[in-house]
């Protein structure tokens, strides 16, 4: 059930996608990743009162935010649709989206339309931005899968010719799971839009959006944005674990 605009941010509930490595990752028991770190310090330096909740799939988390279930979602893309329930703080990370092939693939790839004979992989309710998110759905045969992992296995197993993912939670995907050395990103990126964390419009948390922007650039301006980033990476390659 939707919150009533009208009462008060007593606590602050924020989710995320839980198998997206190093941004935010769900271990089974805890949180942990780059966004989970700065909107958590960010929350406690405001001293709003927080919960960290875990809803499942990805695509479960948007739609509780579309009907005003939770508060806050860390971090994601700004699309056209999202920016119908969500309002978006200033840029957190930038995580340029890549292709991913397999050692050996004949695809090159220089731009979007040569993707167009290919079938390819992404994780259910990824979207990279526009205007590809619409050049990928008017254009390209793709099939989604749960997760990031299960689109890798399926590209290792020969059934997509490429995924697409952010270039931070693949490589970082890969290098934990031992398959450097036989997927790897294509140079050129399909784009390089920035991930930033959004209030949910319905909530009425939605008050601190500037007081976060706020605290969010002091944070950038002393590197601990992207000092996170860099721990969160180290983190997930000692702990390659995600919860059920």
């Amino acid at each position: 059930m939707a919150r009533d605009k009208g009462d008060k941010c007593d606590k602050l509930i924020v989710s995320a996608d839980p198998a997206y490595p190093p941004l935010h990752w769900y271990d089974g028991k805890v949180w942990r990743g780059a966004s989970i770190a700065i909107t958590t310090r960010i929350l406690a330096d405001l001293h709003i009162p927080y919960e960290v909740r875990y809803l499942g799939p990805w695509a479960r988390v948007m739609s509780s935010a579309r009907d005003g279930q939770i508060d806050l979602v860390a971090t994601l893309k700004e699309t056209p649709e999202r920016k119908d329930f969500l309002r978006f703080t200033h840029e957190v990370f930038s995580n340029p989206v890549a292709v991913f092939v397999p050692k050996g693939s004949r695809l090159s790839y220089a731009q979007w339309s040569d993707l167009q004979d290919f079938r390819g992989g992404i994780a259910r309710g990824n979207r990279f931005g526009e205007p590809f998110d619409t050049f990928l759905d008017k254009y390209l045969h793709v099939e989604q899968t749960n997760n990031l992992a299960t689109s890798f296995n399926m590209l290792m197993a020969g059934r997509f010719d490429y995924v697409i993912t952010g270039y931070y939670p693949g490589t970082t995907y890969l290098s934990s799971s031992s398959l450097e050395d036989k997927i790897y990103p294509l140079p050129t990126f399909i784009n390089a839009s920035p991930n930033l964390i959004g209030f949910v419009a319905a909530s009425p948390c939605v008050a601190y959006l500037d007081s976060f922007n706020r605290r969010l650039a002091t944070l950038l301006r002393q590197k601990i944005v992207e000092k996170s980033l860099e721990n969160a990476i180290n983190e997930w390659r000692k702990h390659p674990l995600l919860g059920q």
